[in-house]
Order: C-alpha cells, then sequence, then structure tokens
C-alpha cells in the first residue's frame, strides 16, 4: 500500500473487485491526517511535538498495513457475494465468514483512526498556531476516516444479519461504532472551529 502510485489506487478503487474498497479508502485519509499533523509538528517546538510526531508516524504506517489488510478483507466479501453455483447454504457461509474478517478490518482502521484523532487533538493544543489551518484538514480527513469506518462496520452488520448471526460481533465491536462517531463528531467541530480561525 505504502509504495502504490496514487493514479494508479485511484485507478484500483474505480473498479468492480472490492480490493481496494471503501475501508482503504478510509484508511488512506485517515493516513493524510497523521502526515499533515506530523507537518504541523514539524513547524513547532520539537521539545513539545517530538513524542507525537513519532507516535503519529507509527500510526501512519499501520494504518496503511490495515488500509491493505481491509482491501484484501474487502475482494474476499465481494467474491463471496458474487452467485455461486454450489448452492445458498455454502453462499451465506461463506458471505458469514468474509463479512466478519471484513468487520474485524473495519474495526482495525476504526481504532487506529481514533489514535490519530487522540494525537491531531494534542498538535491542535501545542502545534504552531499559524498551522492551523493544515491542522483542519487533517480533522477534516481523520473525520472522515473515522466515519468510514464506523460506516463500514454497520455495514458489516447489516450484512451478518442478512445470513447468519450478527449479535456476537454486534456486542464486540457495537460500542466502538459509537465512539467512532463521537469522535467525528468532535473533529469536524475542530475542523470548523479552526478554519474559521
Amino acid at each position: 500500500m505504502s509504495e502504490i502510485r496514487l493514479e494508479d489506487l485511484l485507478d484500483a478503487l474505480a473498479r468492480d473487485q472490492g480490493d481496494p474498497g471503501g475501508g482503504t479508502a478510509s484508511g488512506v485519509v485517515t493516513a493524510i491526517a497523521a502526515s499533515l499533523a506530523q507537518m504541523v509538528c514539524r513547524y513547532s517546538d520539537p521539545d513539545r511535538t517530538g513524542d507525537i510526531d513519532r507516535r503519529l508516524g507509527d500510526l501512519r504506517a499501520r494504518v496503511l498495513d490495515a488500509a491493505a489488510d481491509d482491501g484484501h478483507a474487502s475482494g474476499a466479501l465481494g467474491a463471496a457475494l458474487r452467485p455461486a453455483e454450489d448452492g445458498t447454504a455454502a453462499r451465506g457461509r461463506r458471505i458469514v465468514d468474509a463479512a466478519s474478517r471484513a468487520v474485524a478490518t473495519s474495526a482495525a482502521l476504526g481504532g487506529l483512526a481514533l489514535e490519530v484523532w487522540d494525537e491531531l487533538r494534542g498538535v491542535i493544543e501545542i502545534g504552531n498556531r499559524h498551522l492551523m489551518s493544515d491542522a483542519a484538514v487533517a480533522a477534516d480527513a481523520v473525520a472522515a476516516g473515522l466515519g468510514g469506518a464506523a460506516t463500514n462496520l454497520r455495514g458489516g452488520f447489516a450484512l451478518l444479519a442478512a445470513h447468519g448471526d450478527a449479535a456476537p460481533l454486534q456486542g464486540r465491536y457495537g460500542d466502538l461504532v459509537d465512539r467512532l462517531l463521537s469522535a467525528r463528531r468532535d473533529a469536524r467541530e475542530a475542523a470548523d472551529r479552526l478554519g474559521e480561525a
């Protein structure tokens, strides 16, 4: 993922294969948010922002890895959703297995987006005041990543409910959806506030 050209990524997103898909796109915008936050750190007092910069660099790499994993899970889910010749029951089991994996990768991306947002809040607090427009763009980008993860989790729950039992994964990740949506609201508010300053 970290070595693909932007134009190639956009072409891949436009294809009907699911790998990459919306989760990968959410991961990419989250990584962009981390990168912009790092830029603000590097224009700021390194004694105050150096640790945040390092954590954001680690998060950016982890997000890109998670985005690639999500793309593979999305591709497998797309394959499972195609009509099959081996019967409805077998197809249903494949969909449940693939959707369960996709939920897990969406949750991983969501957790990382929450971490990026947490670090960005620190950057907004102590970073260079002259770069707050860049911090605002980062907040908008991470808001998109947070919302994308929440949307994909809810879509996975709905797909599982249509083909099996969604309750175990909803019980495991339902609170995460609420946290993602709350953080998205906060990030959007921060972007609006910083953009108006």
